[in-house]
């Protein structure tokens, strides 16, 4: 169910970062951002996605910052329609 889905991925999150675990909080961000994608959700995608990037800023992979960034821009894309 959705409020189940939506307390999983925010315990991931929370967990990856009180654990130092900054790229598997940027996974659980990214993977949040899908599911609310999704679910046309744009505004919560876009938070997430954003947090995913700061993370992977954080880790230093600037391939995964390049892809959150694609999905960014389809997600703004997508709130013009």
């Amino acid at each position: 169910d959705h409020l189940n889905a939506i307390k999983l991925y925010d315990a991931s999150i929370e967990s990856a970062r009180k654990s130092g675990f900054i790229h598997e909080q940027g996974l659980a961000c990214e993977k949040a951002g899908f599911y609310y994608k999704r679910y046309c959700a744009v505004h919560k995608a876009l938070d997430y996605f954003k947090q995913a990037r700061e993370c992977y800023e954080e880790w230093g992979s600037s391939m995964k910052v390049d892809f959150i960034q694609n999905q960014l821009n389809k997600v703004n894309v997508q709130m013009l329609l």
